[in-house]
C-alpha cells in the first residue's frame, strides 16, 4: 500500500514539474510583468506532494514495513524510533528523495522571495530547477526507487548501517542539505 502511494506521488511530482515548465514557458510569452498565479499554485502543490512522499517513506520506516526493499535493508523493528527515522535518509534512495525535497522547496522559496528580480530571470530559473527536479525524479522512479517492493515480505530487516548508529551521524544529512 505505501509502495503504491509513494510511487504515485513520485509520478505526480514528475507531472507537476512538467506542468510548471509548460506554464513557465507560457509565462515567458506573456507581456505581463507578473508571474501567473497558477505557477505559484502548482509550485505549492509540488512542494507539498514531495513532502508527503517523504513522510510516506518515514512512516514506512517507523512502522517497519519490510515489504519495501529500502526499509528491509536499512531498518530493524527493535531499533529506537530515532534510528528508524534516520534510516529514511541513511541510504541512497532515501537520501536522493531528501535531496529532491530540498530542490523543490528551494525552487518554491526562490519564486516567493525574489519578487524584485525581473520576471524572465525568475521564470528561466524555475524552468532550469524543474528540469533538474524532473531528472532526479526519473532517476528515483526508474533506477533508485525507495518504494520498490520485495516478495516474499521478510519478517525482519537487516538494520541501519552501523556507522550511522550515532546521533551526530544520524542527523547529518538533513543538516547538511
Amino acid at each position: 500500500m505505501l509502495s503504491n502511494i509513494g510511487n504515485l506521488l513520485l509520478f505526480i511530482n514528475i507531472l507537476l514539474g512538467l506542468s510548471l515548465i509548460y506554464f513557465s514557458l507560457q509565462g515567458l510569452k506573456s507581456n505581463k510583468n507578473l508571474i501567473s498565479a497558477r505557477i505559484y499554485k502548482v509550485c505549492i502543490f509540488q512542494s507539498t506532494s514531495i513532502i508527503i512522499c517523504f513522510f510516506t517513506l518515514i512512516f514506512a520506516f517507523v512502522i517497519s514495513d519490510f515489504s519495501l526493499i529500502t526499509v528491509y535493508q536499512n531498518s530493524h523493528s527493535l531499533k529506537p524510533i530515532f534510528y528508524k527515522i534516520s534510516g529514511t535518509w541513511g541510504n541512497h534512495e532515501g537520501s536522493l528523495l531528501l535531496w529532491v525535497i530540498i530542490l523543490t522547496i528551494f525552487s518554491f522559496l526562490f519564486l516567493i522571495y525574489n519578487k524584485n528580480h525581473p520576471k524572465n530571470y525568475r521564470i528561466y530559473t524555475l524552468i532550469i530547477q524543474n528540469i533538474l527536479i524532473i531528472g532526479f525524479l526519473f532517476f528515483l522512479l526508474f533506477n533508485s526507487n525507495p518504494f520498490s517492493i520485495i516478495s516474499p515480505v521478510p519478517k525482519e530487516g537487516l538494520g541501519l548501517n552501523p556507522i550511522l548508529q550515532d546521533p551526530a551521524l544520524a542527523i547529518h544529512p538533513p543538516l547538511l542539505y
